[in-house]
């Protein structure tokens, strides 16, 4: 008698490393559109479709959909159904930063997590409100609108999330410190480059429109904030990796005068930028 081998089942997938689950691939109106029509073909002109809400009413498609479901037979009424389950996990999702939004302004009008558990129903086996199931709802519904498509709903995300808001704010306040640090310098090349540019010294596309001259002649004299200052390091780039793209594909010299090649040739040093930049 031959024994058998213990089958070997894979290891779970711990939750931390499984991919966040994705919205529905279709939006609601084409969903809802669908929906309607698989009504309208089932209906031949029965008087409930004059009660169609319109495809852009999600929770009034759902009651309607949901109150006629009868109407549809076999494969139409399957189909129907599952446009259904998408269109109310998008409502599900709709519903996220509204609930999130009142929970936060309950919290800020004084409501505790004890009270919010218990208006949430969030009881433990002796009937008793949980505090921390009300947190948690928080934390998830925080991920859910302010994280990232591949996110996944689970409260230790937040704090993510928070890391990296905290680093974007680092980041801005040094390319500011930086902007302000290099303003005079750059509100000088920013000037001589316009200079030279309306004389025609500094060769354009002819085909292109133009947009980073644009931006820069409208930003030069408008730099009220330190941040807007700062954003002229990124019209003054704009213009000057332009002017070198174009140059590439003309064959052309980037300008048309050596005191023009000097200010551009000055203005990507000033930007720490190389020849193939």
């Amino acid at each position: 008698m031959t024994m058998r081998r213990p089958r070997k089942t894979p290891a779970p997938t711990a939750r931390d490393t499984r991919p966040a689950r994705e919205t529905p691939e279709e939006q609601p109106r084409v969903l809802a559109a669908r929906l309607y029509e698989l009504h309208r073909e089932a209906g031949k002109g029965e008087p409930y479709l004059e009660r169609w809400p319109g495809d852009a009413e999600l929770f009034g498609v759902l009651t309607f959909a949901q109150q006629y479901a009868n109407q549809l037979k076999g494969e139409a009424h399957r189909k129907a159904a599952v446009l259904r389950m998408q269109l109310a996990e998008w409502l599900r999702l709709a519903a996220d930063p509204f609930q999130l939004s009142a929970i936060d302004d309950a919290r800020a009008g004084g409501t505790s997590w004890k009270e919010m558990a218990l208006v949430l129903r969030y009881l433990n086996r002796l009937g008793e409100p949980n505090p921390g199931s009300a947190m948690n709802l928080r934390k998830r519904l925080y991920v859910a609108v302010k994280g990232r498509p591949g996110d996944r709903r689970q409260p230790q995300v937040a704090h993510l999330i928070d890391r990296r808001a905290m680093e974007a704010r680092i980041a801005e306040a040094q390319f500011i410190a930086a902007g302000e640090a290099r303003y005079a310098e750059l509100d000088a090349a920013a000037r001589a480059l316009l200079k030279h540019y309306e004389a025609g010294e500094i060769h354009a596309d002819p085909d292109d429109d133009g947009f980073w001259w644009e931006q820069l002649t409208e930003a030069v004299d408008d730099r009220r904030s330190a941040s807007e200052r700062a954003n002229l390091l990124v019209y003054v780039r704009g213009v000057v990796r332009e002017t070198r793209a174009y140059s590439k594909r003309s064959g052309k010299p980037p300008a048309a005068t050596e005191q023009a090649g000097s200010i551009l040739e000055a203005a990507a040093r000033l930007l720490d930028l190389d020849a193939d930049s």
